[in-house]
């Protein structure tokens, strides 16, 4: 091995270390103006949201094959990246469109039109990583209920931070029905804990933190903090599967 100097590009990803304020900025400026400039769409107008959560996309009911009109598949697999790289704020709208990949129609096509436009405007969004007194992770987690008009499957999202930036996000389908809210985020806690206790074994042995403490996960539902602080109420939950007991 040999140094070459300080990181500024990797994987389509750029870094830019300012010292004298202690942040760390990534971003994907460029990838993110290619993929544009390569479904032309470099031209389109701007717009403020990416998706709109209270908008129900489903399934081509028709069952025409229209995806030999419009890449979507592979726009899809570039914004993939995007997502999973720099950019959190796509989780959602990306796991929405995913489920259409084998047939999707003209309405899906400009869902992802949409998100192009929203890229546009927020090119020079970056994730910043800064120096802070405490190493505490903060985690978040919350949860739809019967989201999905099709089987009524809910769909759980968290994201964790360190340092003011996100460095762990995801938003996918649960793999059970939930018979209330209280049960979708019951199932979103757990999820979120498996992940908790896999970035926190990794960050001791980066040296990060050095024992192990009470990981705290913020949730905005006081039914599933009352299930899962008291087991006493899991005679009542055991339809639930086996699972999602593990918080």
């Amino acid at each position: 091995m040999k140094d070459v100097g300080e990181l500024h590009f990797f994987l389509g990803m750029e870094v830019e270390r300012n010292r004298d304020e202690r942040l760390l900025h990534i971003n994907q400026i460029k990838y993110l103006k290619e993929i544009l400039k390569r479904f032309r769409m470099e031209e389109c107008k701007p717009i403020g949201v990416p998706f709109n959560p209270k908008e129900k996309l489903q399934k081509n009911a028709n069952g025409n094959d229209e995806s030999k009109g419009f890449p979507y598949q592979e726009a899809i697999g570039s914004l993939m990246y995007a997502m999973l790289c720099t950019r959190p704020d796509l989780a959602y709208p990306i796991s929405v469109l995913s489920q259409h990949m084998v047939n999707p129609n003209m309405e899906h096509w400009m869902v992802v039109k949409q998100i192009f436009r929203y890229l546009q405007g927020t090119l020079q969004m970056k994730l910043q990583f800064g120096a802070t007194p405490s190493k505490e992770m903060l985690r978040y987690c919350d949860a739809d209920w019967g989201g999905d008009l099709e089987d009524r499957r809910s769909t759980t999202g968290f994201v964790f931070m360190i340092g003011g930036g996100a460095i762990s996000w995801s938003s996918k389908r649960q793999p059970t029905i939930a018979l209330s809210t209280m049960e979708a985020e019951y199932m979103d806690n757990t999820q979120a804990t498996k992940k908790a206790i896999w970035i926190t074994k990794l960050m001791m042995d980066l040296g990060y933190m050095e024992d192990k403490k009470v990981m705290v996960i913020r949730c905005d539902n006081q039914g599933a903090i009352s299930l899962t602080k008291n087991p006493t109420h899991h005679a009542r939950t055991k339809h639930i599967d086996v699972q999602h007991h593990f918080i």
